[in-house]
This record gives C-alpha cells, sequence and structure tokens, in this order.
C-alpha cells in the first residue's frame, strides 16, 4: 500500500509541474512513434498465441486438527487444539466486551482499557511484563474491536505454564496506573492528531457514522480527541470489573500439548477466578439504510477517499457465505467488477474494493476506491451503477467460480499456525456459530450457486438507500454531483468535522455539552416500507369487514364515543419520558403540543438541560437543538407523518368515517389471549396498522405496525398503552412503552394532560 500511495500522490501535481509532465508525455509518444513506423510492416501484426492461464491445481484435503471444549465451573469456556507440527504454543483470550459496551461519551474506553491490560499488573510493573516475555522469546499483546477485547500470548512450549500465567495476571489484575494511563492517552492524541489529516482515515469513521448513527457501531474504536480527554481511571476499572469475569470469556490453547495438558493447566490458574453475573446488553438495531451524501472538503486534497455502501447483516445470518460471495464478485478477491470497471476499462483508479463487514449485532457493505478530484462524479455514478446491476441482473457462472476459488484455496493458509487456527476457532465460538463450520468450510462454499447471490442481493443490497462518504477537494466536483443523480449532498469543512452531531458540525459557539445524547431522540427515524413489497392476499370478505367495523365501533365506544372523539381539536401533555439507547437510557421531560390532525410538536429537556424540539406541521417538519434549526432530514419527516396518522383519535374517526378498511385478525401470540385485534389499512401510502382491544374493556391496549429493518426487511413494533384514564369524556393512555421486535426503545408517563387548551399556532412555525 505504501508504493501505492506514492504512485498516486505523484498523479496529483501543481500546474506548473502538470504541464512538465504533459511534456515529457508527449516526448514519450513521439519516440514510441518513431520506433513503430521503423519496424516493417510483416513484424506489425504476428500470430501471437493467446490462451487463457493455467487452469488452479485441485485443492489438497485440509483437515482441521483435533479440538475438546471444557467449561470451567466458573464458566470459562476452554478450547484445547492439538497442533504438533511446531514446539509452540498459542493462547488467545477474548472478552465479550468492546467499543459496544462504552458507556455514552466514552468512546475508545475499551481500546485503551485493552491498550493497558500489560502496561502493569498486581505482580509486575510494565517494564517487567516486557522483560519477562522478551526473556523467554515470546509475544504478548492486546487490542480491542467492537464486539470484543482479545488478549495474545505466544510462547514455546517450555515456557507454557509462565506464558499462561501472564496472561492470566493481564486479564484478571491490571492496575490501570494514573502514569501510565496518561502515556497512553498522549499517544492517542498523537494517533488521532494524524489521522485527522489522513483523508483514508476520516472517509472510513465518516461512513461508519453516517451508516450505523449513533449506534455503538458508528463511532471510532479509538475514540475521539472529546472523549479521550473525558476517560478516567475510575472509568477503566469499572468497564473492567464489570466485562472481564470468566463467565464472559473464551480461552483458546493451540499447540504442541494434548488437551488433558491444557485443561489442567488453565484451571490450575484460572479456577479461582470469581464468577460474576453480568447484564443482557441492551444493543438496539442501528438506523435503517438512507440515501445520504456527506461531503468532507479537503480543500489540499489531489484526490477524493470515496466510500459508498450501507447497512448490512450480523454474522450469525444464515445468509452470510452467500452474501460473502456477493461481494467478492463485486469487489473482492477471485471476481471483482469494480476493478475493471474503474481501473481496466476506465482508468479512473489504481484500485477498487467491496468489502462484507460483519459484527456481533449488525454489519455494513461498503465500496471504496480515491480517485482524481475531477473524476469523482463519474465514479460515483458506475459505483452506484455496479450496485444496482448486481442486484437486478444474475452473476455469471465465471465470476462465481473464481471468488469460490478463492475462497477455498485461501482457507488452508488461515489454519496453518497454532496462533492462526486460535483466532479461527475464537471466532466461531464468539459468534455462536457451530464448530463443524470450520470442517466443512469448502463444502458450504461450494453449495453455493449463481440462484443463491441472485436471492440475496434482492434481499439485501438497496442501490436506492447508499450512504455515500466523498473526502476530497469540494470545489472540483460538488457542483457536478447533480449531473449523475446526487442532487442533495452535505458539505462539511474538515476542520469543522465533528462524529458526534447529527450534520458532522463542530458547535463553535456555546459551553460544553455531551454530544451522545440528546441525540439518541432522533437516532432513529426509521423510512416507511415499500408497499410494493407487502405480502398479496385475498380480499375481505363481507363478514369480515362486518366484523371489522363492529370492533371499531366497540374502540370508538370505549375510548369515549366519536362525538366525544370530534370534540377533541387540541392536546397538551407533559411527561417523564425514558429512551432506551444503545449505550444506556437517557430520561427526559418532555412537552408535548397536538392540533388535530396533522400538527404535533415535542420539546424535550434533557439531563444536561439542553433542550430539542420536533415539530411536524402539514408534511413540512422541524428540528432545533444545540446546533441550531434545521429542516428534518426526509426518513425523519416521513415518520413524523406516520405517527401523525397512527395517533388513536383522528385514525378512529378516519375508520369510523369509512376512509380505512378495518379487518379483523388473529390473536395467536401468548399475551393476546385476551385481546381482540383489528387491522386498518388504506391505500399504497399509508402503513396498515393493527389495533388490540381488550376483550373485557374493549380500550385499545397495544397499536403494532411494521418499520423498515436495516436490511429493509418490515419488522414489527408496538406502543403498548395502560393506565387508562377518563378526561373530559375521553378515555386517555397515560402510560406507553414503544417495543421494536425484542428490544424496549422508550418508556412514557404523562403526569400533566389537558384537552382542548388554546395553542399558539406560532409553535409550529419553523423560526
Amino acid at each position: 500500500m505504501t508504493g501505492l500511495r506514492v504512485l498516486r500522490g505523484q498523479r496529483s501535481c501543481r500546474a506548473d509541474a502538470g504541464r512538465s509532465a504533459e511534456a515529457v508525455r508527449h516526448t514519450i509518444v513521439a519516440i514510441v512513434l518513431a520506433v513503430v513506423t521503423a519496424i516493417p510492416a510483416t513484424a506489425q501484426n504476428p500470430d501471437w498465441p493467446s490462451q487463457r492461464p493455467p487452469a488452479p491445481l485441485p485443492a489438497r484435503d485440509v483437515k482441521f486438527p483435533p479440538y475438546e471444549i471444557k467449561t470451567l465451573p466458573n464458566g470459562l469456556q476452554i478450547i484445547a487444539v492439538e497442533h504438533h507440527e511446531q514446539p509452540a504454543i498459542s493462547m488467545r483470550m477474548i472478552v465479550r466486551a468492546g467499543s459496544a459496551q462504552e458507556p455514552p461519551g466514552r468512546a475508545g474506553l475499551a481500546s485503551l482499557a485493552a491498550a493497558l491490560l500489560d502496561q502493569g499488573t498486581a505482580k509486575r510493573s510494565a517494564q517487567e511484563i516486557a522483560d519477562t516475555i522478551d526473556f523467554i522469546g515470546g509475544e504478548l499483546d492486546t487490542g480491542a474491536g467492537s464486539d470484543l477485547t482479545h488478549i495474545r500470548v505466544l510462547v514455546m512450549k517450555d515456557s507454557f505454564d509462565l506464558g499462561l500465567g501472564l496472561l492470566s495476571e493481564t486479564a484478571r489484575a491490571p492496575v490501570f496506573a494514573q502514569d501510565e494511563l496518561e502515556r497512553q492517552r498522549q499517544q492517542v492524541r498523537s494517533a488521532l492528531k494524524v489521522s485527522y489529516e489522513d483523508p483514508d482515515y476520516i472517509a472510513n469513521v465518516v461512513f461508519d457514522r453516517l451508516v450505523f448513527g449513533f449506534h455503538p457501531y458508528g463511532l471510532p474504536n479509538s475514540g475521539t480527541p472529546e472523549s479521550i480527554e473525558k476517560i478516567t481511571r475510575d472509568d477503566l476499572v469499572a468497564f473492567h470489573r464489570t466485562y472481564f469475569v470468566p463467565n464472559n470469556a473464551l480461552l483458546a490453547i493451540v499447540g504442541d500439548m494434548v488437551p488433558k495438558e491444557a485443561f489442567a493447566a488453565a484451571e490450575k490458574v484460572f479456577g479461582d477466578w470469581a464468577r460474576k453475573e453480568i447484564s443482557s446488553p441492551s444493543i438496539l438495531d442501528p438506523p435503517p439504510s438512507t440515501r445520504r451524501v456527506v461531503v468532507v472538503d479537503k480543500p489540499d486534497a489531489v484526490q477524493t477517499e470515496v466510500r459508498i455502501g450501507h447497512v448490512a447483516v450480523p454474522r450469525k445470518n444464515p445468509d452470510y457465505m452467500a452474501l460473502n460471495l456477493l461481494m467478492k464478485v463485486l469487489g473482492g478477491e477471485g471476481a471483482n467488477r469494480l476493478h475493471r470497471v474503474l481501473r481496466s476499462e476506465r482508468g479512473l483508479t489504481y484500485g477498487a474494493s467491496a468489502d462484507f463487514d460483519t459484527f456481533k449485532w449488525s454489519g455494513s457493505f461498503k465500496a471504496e476506491t480515491d480517485t482524481r478530484s475531477e473524476a469523482t462524479p463519474e465514479v460515483l455514478r458506475l459505483i452506484v451503477e455496479e450496485f444496482g446491476k448486481i442486484q437486478r441482473e444474475p452473476v455469471f457462472e465465471s465470476e462465481l467460480i473464481d471468488a469460490k476459488a478463492y475462497l477455498t484455496g485461501s482457507f488452508p493458509l488461515t489454519i496453518e499456525t497454532p496462533d492462526a487456527i486460535a483466532t479461527q476457532v475464537l471466532n466461531v465460538l464468539f459468534f455462536e456459530l457451530p464448530l463443524k463450520d470450520l470442517e466443512t468450510f469448502r463444502e458450504r462454499v461450494n453449495a453455493i450457486g449463481v440462484d443463491d447471490l441472485g436471492r440475496v442481493a434482492r434481499t439485501y443490497l438497496r442501490p436506492d438507500r447508499l450512504s455515500v462518504v466523498l473526502v476530497g477537494n469540494a470545489s472540483t466536483f460538488a457542483s457536478k454531483l447533480p449531473g449523475v443523480g446526487f442532487g442533495r449532498f452535505e458539505t462539511v469543512s474538515l476542520n469543522d468535522l465533528d462524529l458526534t452531531t447529527t450534520d458532522f458540525k463542530r458547535v463553535r459557539a456555546g459551553g460544553d455539552r455531551d454530544h451522545e445524547i440528546h441525540y439518541e431522540l432522533t437516532w432513529a427515524a426509521p423510512q416507511k416500507p415499500d408497499a410494493s413489497k407487502r405480502p398479496s392476499r385475498q380480499a375481505a370478505t363481507a363478514e369480515e369487514l362486518a366484523r371489522g367495523k363492529a370492533l371499531i365501533e366497540r374502540a370508538i365506544t370505549a375510548k369515549g364515543g366519536l362525538a366525544a372523539l370530534k370534540g377533541v381539536k387540541t392536546l397538551t401533555a407533559t411527561a417523564t419520558t425514558r429512551l432506551i439507547a444503545p449505550q444506556g437510557s437517557v430520561e427526559a421531560v418532555t412537552r408535548t403540543f397536538i392540533v388535530y390532525p396533522d400538527k404535533f410538536r415535542v420539546e424535550a429537556t434533557l439531563p444536561d438541560k439542553n433542550e430539542v424540539v420536533q415539530t411536524y406541521a402539514a408534511g413540512k417538519a422541524w428540528i432545533k437543538d444545540p446546533l441550531g434549526v434545521h429542516d428534518a432530514p426526509p426518513p425523519m419527516r416521513d415518520e413524523f407523518h406516520a405517527s401523525a396518522q397512527r395517533d388513536l383519535i383522528p385514525l378512529l374517526i378516519e375508520a369510523a368515517k369509512g376512509k380505512l378498511q378495518a379487518r379483523p385478525q388473529a390473536t395467536t401470540a401468548p399475551d393476546e389471549q385476551d385481546l381482540e385485534a383489528v387491522e386498518l389499512s388504506g391505500g399504497d401510502e399509508r402503513e396498515p396498522v393493527t389495533l388490540y382491544l381488550d376483550k373485557a374493556t374493549g380500550l385499545v391496549v397495544k397499536v403494532a405496525y411494521l418499520m423498515a429493518t436495516p436490511v429493509g426487511r418490515p419488522q414489527r413494533t408496538e406502543e403498548l398503552l395502560s393506565d387508562y384514564r377518563e378526561l373530559d369524556g375521553v378515555q386517555i393512555a397515560y402510560k406507553a412503552v414503544v417495543r421494536r421486535g425484542d428490544q424496549t426503545m422508550l418508556e412514557r408517563v404523562v403526569t400533566d394532560l389537558k384537552l382542548n387548551q388554546p395553542i399558539d399556532e406560532g409553535l409550529f412555525k419553523k423560526p
């Protein structure tokens, strides 16, 4: 890569250097033409032999070495793999805690904690640890990623016990000395300072933030300059105390030993490690894929870093292998359409690729390249076209064969050494996959066909919802983006870049604030599911329509009667709202103002006294926060509109007027035995809503509808309503819980509510 960087830099010169290079180019062309014209005509068209490269040799048989698994009474899971080709033993421990478990405002905590694990323990100083591992000719390293922290020790067999002891010390008894913390903090500061001048780094971290939003995967593992300064020794100790426990860890011992020997040594060292229960992580889905283009302006750049993609699926998804091969065809080893189109055919770049990154809870598809500044719009257009083509058109059998050949041919290299075997084994165990997957890798790859690639492309790819990041000199290409179909884009100066704000722009005025908290209010605005993808079904029978109408009439009567509902013109409410975000929960005091049927305003005061306002008025939506006033992005505006449509008062009124079709639904879930369900639908522009009525009271106790998931497939969302109280003849639910899938997203308890109070229309006008 260093060589490529040098070459790329040589292509980008100032104007005077460019003119010199052009003159040299013309001179070389002239010399070549002179030589060609001197060649006799009979020599200019030789009958050159032409043939394809030789076929690869047959794949040799690969046997995964024998292994055994044992779980200690304290919950530590150990796997021992025999590998007697070298007198070495690799020990690798992973702890199920990474940046995804960091508290709000402490991005980089897991990475910093991992770096300090071997910088001093209860028994040895940092220097003593380094001297000990060097003396026995071994290796010790630590690190953290999005989902886990790892500790790796590699020693010769005769130092097995010592190496295992060092691993135990670093995992169980780091001291996190203040002086070592400050030294490491300074190193991170320096590294981030360099990284923030590197367009490649900037493109990657902005892409992750754009795709994953404020999900933990959206912030860089190394943290930000602001978050690193906030981390204290107490934060490190608390993180370690919470997650570094045996029942949250996996240990692989691979090398020149037998399993009995490995288990005995591990139990001796780790048997007294106290078990501790940890709470299950509350990780929500990333925001749905949304078309958004962010241009990071770096005026001195002579080329543009390009990143294009969207959210994908977790590693455990059953379609992982087919998606992996699909990305290999698009831009990976063995096939790589992007490289062929962008480099071989157009000469627009030195290289292009597409990756399929997967994590515990989610993943991403990402195409990347760099190009000269003026070619940026064309490169963007071509990459987007390739995303569309691979979804619409069948993959060629030859492309799939080449991608398979790469995967199956390179697999033996991943299990050649004890260290590589340990990594493979722990990955399988961490992602809760069958260990037999390692033994059947080739069979599973070869079982994928062209039809499988077509199916996963149609299911998971969203060419119309691609996130785009361009880092370069905006003045050279931004004005041309509308010409390739990207008329809407955001431009951010590199000097103003802030990964912790919704618009990526640094706040220049005002005091300190926690960026990560108030944005959770707008973090997951979902897109409306594609109406064309709804499953078709038979038209409702007259009996079903009659039953549906009766259920709606019962719901209206229970809520207070149609006249009372029509009499509600405004609603004003104060509530305590708890937002459950990936990094934890945040409580806010909210004030809601509604003017029926299509205007609302929600004001939220956060613990740090900052205020966020979200307003919707007849198709227009805007937000006010510490950054200022902004138009709501289209996905959020659409969700505001859908939310107004789902409000029970106008919803029941529309159903009573016959504007919505009411159709009874079966109630099969265990918690629905005492409920009756009726679905309300009306046209392609409106998503169906299902109301669940309490059989005893007729009150609506649950509202269910569909939202798009990160891969575009609709996912059930529920609003659970309770604590009904009568106010001016209308029954109002004073408590609501919003769930998406199995995750609770919001809990709201009303503390004050008034109907038909005058509301200033100015509240709904954008300042």
